[in-house]
């Protein structure tokens, strides 16, 4: 098993509207470090516990019930603390690697930006839910959003109320987490995502990932 640079492990989170390629890129970044001995753990937002995955059913039915939100962002921090206690945090304690599809910055594009609940309550949440943990490095994965809704649309496996969202809100999506890679310059990295995955996979490992490893 390859040592970490320190002992305080490496969190990764994946960023991006629907059909970036993130879930891709995840697998591939962890299967990599993985061959080269590192421990790692990849993860889901909203999910990665046990009471987490629970309150995800519960957010992914919200087009069958009523849910405004500001009550949807309660219970996405609420799953994002459990998470964080039961699972990231652990694991980086333990020196190990954990990569997350999603993290709080999904939740200050889809529930701030797209559904217009002020950042500072979303900050404030993010506080009490992780002080002032985040991310060691961020990828946003950026594409085209007409191609981002082809991809998402054509995801018979995963069809939900995000795939299915109007042509707009794709471009509202895209616009917030590239105007987020702005704000958070310190740990993000804008990743194009159009091209072939292995060479974005590629890209990410060889000039962003094992740089911090060594």
């Amino acid at each position: 098993m390859c040592p970490m640079k320190n002992n305080h492990g490496l969190f990764i989170s994946f960023e991006g509207g629907e059909g970036v390629g993130k879930s891709t890129q995840v697998a591939l970044l962890a299967e990599s470090l993985r061959q080269r001995g590192y421990t790692v753990i990849t993860t889901r937002e909203p999910g990665g516990s046990e009471t987490a995955e629970q309150i995800r059913q519960i957010i992914r039915a919200k087009s069958e019930i009523e849910m405004d939100a500001i009550t949807e962002s309660l219970l996405i921090f609420a799953a994002r603390r459990d998470h964080y206690v039961k699972l990231i945090k652990p694991q980086l304690q333990k020196g190990n690697i954990v990569i997350c599809d999603r993290f709080f910055d999904s939740s200050l594009v889809y529930q701030g930006v797209l559904e217009n609940v002020p950042i500072t309550q979303l900050m404030f949440l993010k506080q009490m839910a992780l002080e002032d943990f985040e991310p060691d490095i961020t990828f946003v994965l950026d594409i085209p959003s007409d191609i981002a809704r082809q991809r998402a649309l054509g995801r018979q496996l995963s069809f939900d109320k995000y795939d299915k969202m109007p042509a707009d809100n794709y471009e509202i999506i895209r616009n917030g987490f590239l105007k987020l890679a702005q704000v958070f310059d310190y740990r993000t990295v804008l990743i194009n995502s159009i091209g072939n995955i292995h060479n974005i996979a590629d890209k990410i490992l060889n000039k962003y990932i094992l740089p911090k490893l060594h």
